[in-house]
């Protein structure tokens, strides 16, 4: 990996992404409802085609994330969270060990549980997080650019998210691809692969800091599906919007969402 990402700030980065009033404001950042609202209607739709006790679920390179992993929770039976960085991983195990000083994620629970799933009351949200900090088994390094990404690797999954990450990493389309084969990989038969991607994006900050991403596009995205062997069941694009004086990308991109199934 770049050792351009060994100064990547974590804590600022949660504060400026994850501030928690994404649902308060009138003009807000509407790409995360948009992302909870995927993963949400993935699970949905899709849940029974696995056993719901039993079904691993990798989320590949998920930074110090965890709100992607809420609907997941009541759908399978383990949770593997992985990422490059040890200030990532140690992040979200201080929310699901509940140390007093880790970010504060109950806007979104309430969010996820209480909008999305039409489920009222704080105590179904107290109980999601309780059971989404039981499924979630551990935090393990992953190195994307490796060909063995997951050393400590519990797979095959069931099924695994990534949510723009692939992007933020490869350089050009030879290594995107060659990234999406490692996913392909550690995907079991019929196994399902949910994917978020930036489309056309060259650059986002943290904290003022500058970090290139591969600009793919939705045609490469889909091309590369196909030749790896996977069943596409669903594809949606949205145009980015931002509330006034955001820059946290290049402004000529899309949002995308792609469900898709390994073929045996």
């Amino acid at each position: 990996m770049d050792t351009e990402y060994t100064n990547f700030n974590v804590n600022a980065y949660l504060k400026e992404r994850c501030p928690g009033n994404e649902f308060t404001q009138v003009d807000s950042r509407i790409h995360t409802q948009w992302g909870l609202r995927c993963v949400h209607d993935f699970y949905q739709k899709f849940h029974k085609e696995w056993d719901n006790s039993k079904a691993s679920l990798l989320e590949f390179g998920a930074g110090p994330y965890i709100h992607t992993l809420i609907s997941a929770a009541p759908y399978v039976g383990q949770i593997y969270h992985t990422d490059y960085l040890e200030e990532c991983r140690k992040a979200v195990l201080l929310w699901k060990n509940k140390d007093p000083g880790a970010h504060d994620w109950s806007p979104y629970f309430q969010f996820v549980v209480n909008k999305l799933e039409g489920q009222g009351g704080n105590d179904v949200v107290a109980e999601r997080q309780e059971l989404l900090r039981s499924k979630l088994k551990d935090s393990l390094f992953l190195d994307m650019k490796s060909e063995n990404p997951l050393p400590v690797n519990p797979g095959p999954f069931d099924i695994i998210y990534s949510g723009f990450c692939i992007e933020s990493i490869a350089s050009s389309l030879e290594e995107y691809k060659i990234i999406m084969k490692r996913i392909f990989n550690l995907l079991k038969p019929n196994g399902y692969l949910l994917m978020l991607a930036n489309q056309g994006c060259t650059w986002y900050t943290v904290n003022d800091v500058k970090y290139p991403t591969y600009p793919v596009t939705i045609g490469e995205i889909l091309i590369t599906l196909q030749e790896l062997g996977f069943t596409l069941h669903y594809v949606e694009s949205i145009k980015k919007k931002y509330e006034s004086g955001v820059t946290y990308y290049n402004d000529k991109q899309y949002y995308s969402c792609y469900i898709a199934q390994k073929n045996i």
